[in-house]
């Protein structure tokens, strides 16, 4: 049997048969006055996608909480490169491009709704720097080739890594790990504090009962595969992310702060 053209009318999906996507928002970060560098704005407002599988479309308080304490420690990265993983809405890069980081590299997963949302950012609260070799964004596999995120650098890699509430992703922490040491410069390991280069890793445990697999990415860290230092920062309380849910409220309210460096291998 011969189909004509107008039979294949039957194949097509009646118009508002599938519900429309939800729609994107925005969230505005107020930062404090003791922060603002002259002819730096006052207030950064992130477009967050309407509906993602990987909770792109919240503003987590990790990533908050982060963008606040950057803010605030400029030395950390001011002149230097940094690389954001599993960005979202990328506010902790976007503060550390404001405050004078040579070399911001905004990675997330490769899907094209990510990539798309970070560029309009960008080009909204970055409109100088987002065509510039100072800004580069980027699709990123964690555990993947890192070759091209290292090539926007001047120096072999970087000084800043950001993760912001990424460690909930259990299954993902060697590959998460593996990045890291491909892409964090190592330092001496007589090196003072203030001379290394740091992964700053915060989250809180938004399913308590799971916070052993949540720490289990320090573990691994530590391991000889990864040789990786640990130290913890800070903790902060904030309001949880899902008032609703079950478990502990303190940890689920619960902001921490730890920071991983990589000690350089003697010769």
């Amino acid at each position: 049997m011969e189909l004509e053209e107008g039979d294949f009318a039957l194949f097509e999906e009646p118009e508002g048969f599938r519900p429309p996507p939800p729609p994107t928002s925005d969230v505005v970060f107020e930062r404090d006055p003791e922060n603002i560098l002259p002819g730096s704005p006052s207030k950064l407002t992130v477009r967050l996608v309407g509906k993602h599988s990987l909770w792109a479309h919240r503003l987590w308080n990790a990533g908050v909480s982060l963008a606040k304490y950057l803010d605030k420690n400029k030395s950390i990265y001011n002149g230097k490169s940094v690389l954001e993983l599993g960005a979202a809405a990328a506010l902790p890069s976007f503060v550390c491009a404001l405050n004078g980081a040579d070399r911001v590299v905004i990675t997330d997963y490769p899907d094209p709704e990510l990539m798309n949302n970070i560029q309009f950012n960008t080009a909204n609260l970055l409109p100088d720097l987002i065509n510039t070799e100072h800004i580069s964004i980027q699709g990123h596999l964690w555990g993947e080739d890192a070759t091209p995120l290292l090539a926007a650098l001047k120096t072999p890699k970087f000084h800043l890594l950001i993760l912001a509430d990424l460690i909930f992703n259990h299954n993902q922490h060697r590959q998460l790990l593996r990045t890291i040491v491909n892409c964090l410069q190592p330092t001496p390991a007589s090196s003072a504090p203030e001379d290394r280069s740091y992964a700053y890793c915060i989250y809180s445990h938004h399913v308590p009962k799971w916070a052993d697999r949540d720490l289990a990415f320090f573990e691994l860290a530590t391991l000889e595969e990864y040789g990786l230092e640990v130290e913890h920062v800070y903790d902060e309380t904030w309001s949880p992310m899902f008032p609703d849910d079950n478990g502990d409220i303190v940890k689920r309210s619960t902001v921490y702060c730890w920071r991983l460096w990589l000690p350089e291998k003697p010769n």
